[in-house]
């Protein structure tokens, strides 16, 4: 059997860190939102139990052995379910890597999903969230095609209601951040006022894109201004290429800039610099 699936990318419109935890993650607060920028995976179940995988396209920075993602998804599984068969997983890779935009969990999604009707399992979206929390926090938020709330280390989701059609730019700068980093710093620098999506979810349910992008916030801007000196320049640039508000995806580097409609976003991008990696996207769910 072989089964191909597009994996979205999603923006955080909403992120706060309310602080560490014991277990040594952050409790945050987060709304993300899945968008129309994709990978294409595609696995082929094999006879033996390996898992073979490659990936082409925007793969530099995409390990090709156990350190994968997808492999480290597909072996949990093996392992959960007492699975014998292996697969051939083939990854078309576009969403850039250190991005902040969630493709390597999104990846990891639909790797899990594509088991489950490979390998003909009977298993729960509870039971499947349940284990893609253990590969990483964000994983889970990708099973739904749909904005959603993240609690505890993100790995609680709340899928929240369909909403009318966003668009965005992305800027993905050539340089990363550092995850661990751009944690490690944000509650030293946290101000104490701990924000609450509630505003925003209001915001989205009633469609206004001056009103959405007056509570967009990520806490994560705070370090990731500290330890990145070209982020106010991107920032200020896609606010003057037109953009309704721009912020940080995620612990970076992307940037997502909110627009009025596609005809404002194609005119956005074409104000920022042509050799940067520049993308018009809209927001994935209600067609």
């Amino acid at each position: 059997m072989q089964i191909q699936i597009s994996t979205p990318a999603k923006v955080n419109l909403f992120f706060e860190v309310l602080g560490k935890r014991n277990d040594g993650f952050h409790e945050i607060v987060s709304v993300a939102l899945p968008i129309r920028l994709f990978d294409r995976l595609r696995m082929k179940t094999a006879e033996d139990s390996r898992i073979t995988f490659r990936c082409t396209g925007n793969s530099d920075d995409v390990p090709a052995d156990e350190n994968n993602i997808v492999v480290k998804t597909l072996q949990k599984i093996q392992e959960r379910f007492s699975i014998r068969c292996g697969a051939d997983v083939y990854l078309q890779k576009r969403i850039p890597s250190q991005a902040g935009l969630g493709g390597g969990s999104s990846d990891a999604a639909a790797a899990a999903r594509t088991a489950v009707r490979a390998w003909n399992l009977t298993v729960t979206q509870e039971e499947l969230a349940a284990i893609l929390a253990e590969i990483g926090s964000d994983c889970p938020i990708f099973l739904y095609n749909m904005p959603s709330i993240s609690t505890g280390r993100g790995e609680i989701i709340r899928p929240l209601p369909a909403i009318e059609p966003l668009w965005f730019v992305l800027w993905k700068p050539a340089e990363g951040l550092s995850t661990a980093d751009v944690y490690r710093e944000c509650m030293p620098l946290h101000n104490g006022d701990f924000r609450k999506p509630d505003a925003l979810v209001a915001a989205l349910a009633g469609g206004n894109v001056d009103a959405i992008g007056r509570e967009l916030f990520n806490r994560l801007e705070v370090p990731a201004r500290k330890l990145w000196k070209r982020f106010d320049f991107i920032k200020q640039r896609m606010t003057e290429a037109g953009c309704v508000a721009v912020k940080l995806c995620g612990s970076g580097t992307s940037f997502f800039g909110l627009c009025y409609n596609k005809e404002s976003a194609d005119e956005a991008a074409a104000n920022l610099p042509p050799n940067e990696q520049i993308f018009v996207v809209r927001s994935a769910g209600r067609e």
